[in-house]
């Protein structure tokens, strides 16, 4: 990109802004309810400038999903990357040498859901339950790719199930992370945690790492 066509400083920061109140907006309001006036008195831009960056109400609801797949996709890459290169070596190793990056991927989606923008599972939810556009981003950019490096691994550890039990057990897994992102609130108060700082966090990957453990090694 060359001078004249990169977006300046100033430009950017406007676009940053607008994505920061529609990230809030729409996982307190949803996409129909959520007016677009609001969101640049949130951002202090001119209402007009939702047009000029994302030209419609739809089109800066996906540049909240792009930007957040992004953003992701800077946290796990690093992971995929090892998994990857597991993947593509031949089959038959022991189950630890597929145990580890499993644990690793875990604990990393167990991180980033308890210290992700607070809106995000907001966001998350409402697309796994009525699919729009968006969905397909998040899938394609985050979803599959997690889903095809669990699958991956625990087909691996579990050669001799069918594929739809280690589809099914790779879903097992992913549920522990999601169930503590959902109900976040409820578990700090079983816990009587006020906050979930780094000890409680290795409390979470202790547990997530035994139970990891159990399910994909157990019968």
């Amino acid at each position: 990109m060359d001078e004249i066509s990169r977006p300046s400083p100033r430009g950017e920061a406007t676009r940053d802004a607008l994505l920061d109140a529609a990230t809030l907006m729409f996982a307190r309001q949803s996409f129909e309810s959520a007016n677009l006036r609001e969101i640049s008195v949130a951002a202090r831009v001119n209402p007009a400038l939702i047009g000029y960056h994302f030209h419609n109400k739809e089109g800066l609801y996906l540049a909240v999903f792009e930007r957040m797949v992004a953003q992701m996709a800077k946290v796990f890459d690093p992971v995929m990357a090892i998994i990857d290169r597991v993947l593509a070596e031949p089959p038959g190793q022991d189950a630890e040498h597929y145990l580890q990056p499993l644990l690793l991927l875990m604990e990393g989606l167990l991180v980033h859901m308890v210290r992700e923008h607070p809106a995000w599972g907001e966001l998350f939810v409402r697309e796994q339950q009525s699919p729009s556009a968006a969905f397909e981003l998040l899938f394609n950019g985050v979803i599959s790719r997690v889903q095809r490096s669990l699958v991956g691994l625990v087909g691996r550890i579990r050669k001799d199930d069918d594929p739809e039990q280690v589809c099914l057990l790779a879903a097992t897994i992913a549920s522990q992370v999601i169930a503590i992102r959902n109900s976040r609130t409820a578990l700090k108060r079983l816990m009587q945690w006020q906050a979930i700082g780094d000890r409680e966090l290795d409390v979470m990957k202790a547990m997530l790492r035994r139970n990891t453990t159990l399910l994909v090694l157990g019968d």
